[in-house]
């Protein structure tokens, strides 16, 4: 399986320290989990009433209320692998307009391929845009399947390879180097889920296309929301003034008619049941 190797500690590193700023820039990752929070089933129609959710890469906690909300009689698990963030996300969420109140809302810091929690413990799992940081898809979906609960449903968003292609393809025409994260391919979730004992399974891709004036604005978005290169075999040298120019010039290739740059994500969205 082609699955992409990220240092884990530099992910949560990057991510705990862009806490404070992230949910500034995070609108494509708003669209993404509020698209996901759309294939969840309902309690009136599905006759779904979890007593527990896990939000697996919670971030700073911003679909802990609308999760809350929907299942009025559930618990919450807040779980993130940066410990920096579940801090923020502590803090962040027990004040008003975003109280989760401490009876009902757990946060803790763990890795998604290995839990810290009970087997068959979880009612429902919710995972936006964070299991693309995963080394080992097979060993994350075992671990998800393992603390669900019989019936229990796993909803979740991530990456696919082809995601920032204008950025992969400008750094491409500069050097060698890996200057942009890569992500795995449709087939390797599909493989991954497979190989773990599922009632039901739906997969589904989405292409969503942000624009913007200049470059910068992209790569500064980027590092504000701690999600800009973090492979492990990255490069630790700094970028010359020449290759940034040159960088520059490449991306403008890609600059439309309406006199924006494109920046192309390819996002899966995928509901799992236990059997």
């Amino acid at each position: 399986m082609s699955v992409e190797v990220f240092d884990k500690q530099a992910v949560a590193k990057s991510f705990g320290k862009a806490a404070s700023s992230y949910d500034s820039v995070a609108h494509f990752q708003r669209w993404v989990g509020e698209s996901l929070l759309k294939t969840l089933p309902s309690q009136s129609e599905a006759n779904f009433r979890p007593k527990s959710i896990m939000d697996l890469g919670c971030g700073t906690g911003y679909f802990s209320s609308s999760l809350l909300n929907m299942y009025d009689s559930a618990d919450y698990f807040g779980l993130d692998l940066s410990e920096e963030m579940i801090r923020f996300a502590r803090q962040a969420n027990s004040a008003e307009p975003y109280t989760c109140d401490a009876e009902r809302c757990t946060w803790m810091t763990g890795d998604a391929e290995l839990l810290p929690l009970k087997s068959n413990s979880i009612d429902l799992v919710f995972s936006s845009l964070s299991i693309q940081w995963c080394g080992d898809l097979g060993l994350m979906f075992e671990e998800v399947n393992r603390v669900l609960m019989k019936d229990g449903v796993f909803v979740f968003s991530t990456l696919l390879e082809g995601s920032l292609s204008e950025l992969k393809d400008s750094w491409s025409q500069v050097d060698e180097s890996q200057h942009v994260n890569e992500f795995s391919q449709l087939k390797d979730y599909q493989d991954a889920i497979s190989d773990v004992q599922w009632d039901s399974r739906k997969l589904s891709t989405k292409e969503k296309v942000l624009k913007y004036q200049k470059v910068s604005d992209l790569t500064k978005e980027l590092k504000r929301l701690g999600a800009h290169n973090m492979t492990s075999h990255r490069s630790t040298k700094l970028t010359g003034k020449q290759k940034l120019q040159h960088f520059v010039s490449a991306y403008e290739r890609f600059r439309q008619e309406g006199g924006l740059l494109p920046a192309t994500y390819q996002v899966l969205f995928g509901v799992l049941k236990k059997k």
